[in-house]
């Protein structure tokens, strides 16, 4: 008989061949976790184990599971939302999630229950220590041993109900937060121009990283603003059987009081929120706008004013933090003193009533108090976090309700349609004031059309218009097309040239991305990258010239084949005349031929004959419509401009031999570093410190308080930080240390009182009186305490912010702001500054004032039951061996939270720069599933942190009725030889132990996980600095003549690259216009980077009128220059801000500027005028010749002009030169 035998594979060799596989490939434990381990969360050992040994990365955390992901949870938000019916967020969440949130509530009330068994246990014990031949207690129960089992089990069980209630509670606001996150997203994609307006990317930026954190936390905490008040009802009903209905009344009265107190003053915090909302969604937004036209605020040497406009919002929004922690304060206060109070006022009645207050009444009581302090405790931190999230709901409200892009028509239908008919079209809601009138244009299948007109006729618009983005206030407009479209402003994304190119289509074709590549005359540049076509594009194309960017964009429109309409922005006037012409050639005139298709042009007019339709606008308004001949007569000065355009390319052409090559790809259009051959990536890996928080980064925080000096410190003021912190951090230590040792001594004063009071005159009102006044004296004692506390939270805050903005706004471009997404860095600015200024006051709050809780119980039960400390050591061992342990895994997680964040962050901020290209390119969805996997990525880490901080919970609560059962064993054993009021002292603080250890472990690992933010925020002063502290002194009236040489100069952007500019020498007289051309990459704009030193010399030197500008400070050298940029930068705020932040120039200086450049009047009616975001309400050629307008202002001896006016007609241009 044959037999087949085969080996068997033993248990360990699985487990082996199991761990070769990253954990983030692995299923999540959830989806085959066994009830106990769900219930325990014992499933979460092996991650706390492994980040306890090693640091942890992104392959050790399991994905989430199924039912956790955005694809899951999305779908129960969306069925219940219906837009028609403008519904409130809050009710749609309620309806999604009701029956887990209701699941959520009998848990919470079960652990409600349980605990007010404990007081009557402690009842029974103390009946038992007070006989000497027991004959009954509350329970029943006669032997002390048991009533002590029955004392750890109750305590024991009740804190595992609370701590499986509160994982599955922090489990629903995970769940909501990646619900309501693809909601903002989806929602940003859909938004109409009118939406877009009101609200700004630093708006959408602050609910995808503030909003969403208030409502998880509001969703998780939010149970016990019900529960509390329940709760605090049932303890006095019993407390009425024990002292009374009439003391329990009053008693009930005073905290019904502290609670009326709580609700009120949690519904003020919630509106304070909402104002700090507000003020910080303006500092994110200038934040945003200021990183994302770093390089003009460079070379105009505004950091010092944008500092200063900062500064201004930043202290409104510290004004609205304070109150708001003032206010917290008090709140916590209050209900933390309010059981103290209501005990006073119950014992007062109970003795006033003539019976005598015992032992066993006395510390009934305490104990029923102490079961008051946690919802009490939970009550004040659930209203406010309630409230908040309720605010963050309203705010999401309006914003999910704001007004959408109108659906075009079936796009299927095999005959596209593009008809206007009379339209009128607004950027606004106001409809006598249309940006397009009487808008009458029907696109004819196959045809060229071409549209001209003056800067601001509306041309933009135009196509604005047709593709949906502008509202429509009278008219119609038909649209059936799927199109293809170049912005005018070159929208890039951080990717590859590949990935920018093809665009997330779902089909690669070679071989017409071949052709589209020599199309758009991208083959050499491509030859000369590193890795050619898949080499990285830095954000916001950094490392392209303007019209490399034109041309990438502009293949992106190519590559899309199957559209029915090319809507082409202005894609030309960045390109020089033979590669325009080249261009136009081979995609309009090629690829396009047969298509129907729609260009803008403002300028290249030579080519207008090639159009089968050109349509003028003027004042948004079509005044010519028809083919060249029949327009040339009517409109004589497009013949002029042609034959000016067909002069000029004639001439390059004749000058250049019509060579169609370049030189290589230019790495920085303005200062931006170069692609290495051994680098993968332009943008740098984002910092990761590993390890537990140190100890230095809470000295920086404590240092940056202010105190000796470092509060004023000037932007300017060259001082060491360094030497402040070390002033500063023990001056606060010590006076932390000494107040709350001062309130943690009344308070503790305040419970043995009652001792003395139930021992020495249990009829006695006058001790009653001594208590009360001690209660009071607690009050004042911890609300002087917790002020100086939020003082110092405060300038820490204020002035950590203050000197982190000014490293960043001082660090040089190519070596930060080029490999820094404004993502990443925003993501500082915005999310971990609210986790300072909001959260690391409240932790450390209740980590100091629960240290010192733990400080007192412990010498408390020293010296009234010496015998308990023999317990305490070994769990106190274990205790802070967990701790440990459990902090450098949760620390790890938290780190990878915040790193996962910033790309979540980064693709908002870009797709909303974007939304015009993604919406014509009909890539919403596309993009919307790019969000939906980096909101699942980032959510895995934020969950496992998360129910990593209920799995520390859980255990430590365990360890807590570990010492309250082993407290009540020794009472029962040194029941002889220890008093009943020592033995009652020592009970009920050992109850209040176990969640002191607990609450302070858990505040504890919060507040180093808050500190990461600290830490990840102090990385950033620690940033280079482009201005040298030995730096040359400032100058003024300099230049004063113009005369520019280059000596010998030689420039590289990083140490480890190769020569850019190569032994430079040029002279440049005074007052001579000269003009520097070539080819792609032959180093135009690094000489103007070398000019402005945005970049040091290798060797060399530069000199302006006979000064070498190395020995003048940076910031005299640019206040001394001008440039006119190519990319129009322009800051949300009035069009004076924007011409002139320093505030130097008069009005009537203003207004002359402004006239030169024919902008005043209709355009610019007051120097007040609102500038939108970006400049969104001016076209790009307004903005150039805003950029003119503020170059005037200046009156340099040096003006250099980047290609500055581009995106304006050469009429126009004429004109302002001439002006």
């Amino acid at each position: 008989m044959d037999t087949d035998f085969q080996s068997l594979k033993s248990p360990r060799a699985s487990d082996l061949q199991e761990d070769d596989v990253p954990w983030s490939e692995r299923p999540h434990p959830l989806e085959s976790v066994s009830w106990l381990s769900y219930i325990t969360v014992w499933w979460m050992d092996a991650l706390i184990r492994k980040g306890a040994q090693a640091p942890l990365t992104e392959q050790d955390v399991w994905p989430l599971a199924k039912a956790d992901t955005v694809d899951s949870v999305y779908p129960l938000v969306t069925a219940k939302w219906d837009p028609a019916l403008k519904p409130r967020l809050v009710v749609v969440l309620w309806q999604a999630f009701r029956y887990r949130i209701v699941m959520s509530f009998l848990l919470f009330s079960l652990y409600a229950v349980l605990s007010l068994l404990q007081p009557i246990a402690v009842k029974s014990m103390m009946q038992y220590l007070e006989q000497e031949d027991v004959t009954a207690t509350a329970l029943g129960l006669t032997n002390g041993y048991a009533l002590a089992f029955v004392l750890f089990v109750v305590s024991m069980t009740s804190a595992c109900i609370m701590d499986f209630a509160g994982y599955y509670a922090a489990h629903i606001g995970i769940n909501l937060k990646s619900a309501v996150a693809n909601m903002v997203y989806v929602k940003t994609l859909s938004l109409s121009g009118l939406a877009k307006a009101k609200f700004s990317s630093g708006e959408v930026v602050t609910m995808t990283s503030v909003d969403l954190e208030r409502i998880t936390m509001g969703f998780s905490l939010g149970h016990w603003t019900f529960i509390s008040p329940a709760m605090l009802l049932v303890i006095f009903i019993m407390l009425a059987f024990e002292l009374g209905p009439l003391a329990a009344f009053i008693g009930g009265l005073a905290m019904a009081g502290f609670i009326y107190f709580g609700i009120t003053s949690g519904q003020r915090v919630g509106h304070l929120r909402q104002d700090i909302l507000a003020v910080q969604a303006q500092r994110v937004k200038l934040t945003n706008e200021v990183l994302q036209g770093i390089r003009v605020v460079k070379l105009y040497a505004w950091e010092g004013s944008i500092q200063d406009q900062l500064k201004d919002i930043r202290l409104r929004e510290i004004s609205c933090l304070t109150k708001y922690h003032n206010l917290r304060i008090i709140n916590n206060v209050l209900l933390m003193v309010a059981p103290v109070v209501s005990l006073a006022c119950c014992l007062m009645v109970f003795v006033g009533q003539g019976r005598p207050l015992t032992m066993p009444v006395a510390f009934t009581a305490l104990a029923y108090m102490n079961i008051t302090r946690q919802p009490c405790g939970v009550f004040s931190t659930s209203v406010i976090g309630f409230t908040e999230a309720l605010a963050s709901c309203r705010r999401l409200s309006d914003f999910f309700n704001a007004e959408e892009l109108a659906p075009d028509l079936d796009t299927t239908h095999e005959a596209a349609t593009v008809e206007l008919s009379h339209a009128d079209f607004s950027w606004t809601n106001d409809a006598m004031a249309p940006t397009l009138k009487d808008i009458s244009l029907q696109l004819e299948p196959g045809t060229l059309t071409m549209v001209v007109g003056a800067v601001g006729s509306g041309k933009s618009s135009l196509v604005s218009a047709i593709l949906g983005d502008v509202h429509v206030t009278s008219g119609s407009r038909h649209v059936r097309a799927r199109f293809s479209y170049v912005n005018q402003e070159s929208w890039i994304q951080h990717a590859t040239v590949k990935d920018n190119i093809v665009f997330v289509s779902d089909l690669y074709d070679l071989d017409l991305y071949d052709r589209v590549i020599r199309a758009c005359q991208l083959s050499p540049d491509l030859a000369m990258l590193p890795k050619g076509d898949l080499t990285e594009i830095g954000e916001r194309g950094i490392n392209l010239s303007g019209g490399q960017k034109a041309r990438i964009s502009l293949a992106r429109a190519m590559y899309q084949t199957n559209a029915d309409v090319f809507l082409l922005d202005d894609p030309l006037s960045a390109l020089d005349v033979h590669v325009a012409n080249a261009v136009f050639s081979e995609c309009m005139l090629g690829l396009l031929r047969g298509k129907t298709s729609l260009l803008v042009l403002t300028s290249h007019y030579h080519l207008l004959p090639h159009a089968h339709r050109i349509i003028v606008m003027a004042d948004g308004a079509i005044v010519g419509d028809g083919s060249y001949e029949q327009l040339k007569t009517e409109f004589p000065h497009l013949m002029n401009l042609t034959t000016q355009s067909d002069g000029m390319a004639t001439t390059f052409q004749d000058d250049q031999g019509a060579k169609d090559e370049h030189v290589k790809m230019e790495v920085s259009k303005q200062v931006a570093p170069q692609l290495s051959q051994d680098k993968d990536s332009l943008v740098v890996k984002e910092d990761n410190v590993k390890g537990k928080v140190t100890l230095q980064t809470y000295k920086s925080y404590l240092g940056a308080s202010g105190y000796n000096g470092y509060n004023n410190m000037s932007f300017s003021a060259k001082v060491d930080f360094g030497s402040h912190i070390l002033e500063c951090r023990y001056l606060v230590g010590f006076v932390m240390t000494v107040l709350f040792t001062i309130s943690q001594v009344t308070l503790s004063i305040t419970d043995w009182f009652m001792s003395v009071w139930a021992r020495n005159g249990p009829l006695s009102l006058a001790y009653g009186w001594g208590y009360v006044a001690l209660a009071g004296a607690s009050v004042v004692m911890v609300y002087g305490r917790s002020i100086f506390t939020l003082i110092t939270a405060m300038l820490c805050s204020k002035n950590f912010h203050s000197k982190v903005l000014r490293n960043v706004l001082r660090a040089p471009v190519p070596t930060f702001f080029d490999v820094t997404p404004v993502g990443r860095i925003l993501n500082r600015f915005s999310s971990d500054l609210d986790q300072i200024d909001s959260n690391l006051p409240h932790f450390g709050l209740c980590v100091w004032q629960f240290g010192f809780s733990i400080l007192s119980v412990l010498v408390v039960c020293a010296a009234t039951t010496p015998w308990v400390l023999v317990m305490y050591v070994p769990v106190g061992y274990v205790y802070f061996a967990a701790q440990t342990g459990y902090n450098k895994a949760a620390n790890e997680i938290k780190r990878l939270d915040g790193v996962t964040k910033s790309p979540l962050i980064s693709l908002v901020s870009e797709t909303y720069q974007g939304l015009s290209t993604i919406r014509a390119f009909a890539k919403s969805p596309s993009f919307a599933h790019k969000q939906r996997e980096a909101i699942d990525f980032n959510v895995r880490f934020y969950f496992a942190f998360f129910l990593g901080a209920r799995w520390f919970q859980m255990r430590l609560d365990f360890l807590g009725s570990l010492i309250v059962g082993t407290c009540a064993v020794v009472t029962v054993l040194t029941k002889s030889s220890v008093g009943l009021a020592a033995a009652g002292l020592s009970l009920t603080y050992s109850m209040q132990l176990s969640v002191l250890l607990s609450r302070v472990a858990i505040f504890s690992a919060w507040l180093d996980n808050s500190m990461t933010s600290v830490e990840r925020l102090n990385h950033y002063n620690q940033l280079e600095s482009e201005h040298a502290e030995d730096e040359g002194a400032d100058v003024h009236d300099w230049p004063s003549q113009g005369a520019i040489a280059f000596e010998s100069y030689s420039m590289r952007y990083r140490d480890q690259l190769d020569l850019v500019l190569t032994n430079i020498s040029i002279n440049v007289e005074p007052g001579h216009q000269v003009g520097i051309c070539g080819r792609t990459g032959s180093g135009k704009s690094s000489l103007m980077a070398a000019l402005f030193r945005m970049v040091p010399a290798s060797s060399g030197r530069i000199t302006i009128d006979g000064v070498d500008i190395a020995s003048v400070s940076v910031t005299s050298l640019r206040q001394g220059l001008t440039i006119i940029p190519q990319d129009p930068v322009l800051f949300s705020g009035s069009i004076r801000l924007n011409l002139d932040p320093t505030n130097c120039a008069t009005d009537a200086e203003l207004w002359t500027a402004l006239k030169q450049v024919h902008l005043s009047g209709a355009v610019i009616p007051t120097l007040e005028f609102a500038i939108c975001e970006r400049g969104s309400n001016l076209s790009v050629g307004q903005r150039q010749l805003v950029c003119i307008a503020r170059a005037l202002l200046r009156r340099s001896k040096v003006v250099v002009l980047d290609e500055g006016t581009s995106a304006n007609s050469n009429l126009k241009l004429t004109t302002c030169y001439c002006s």
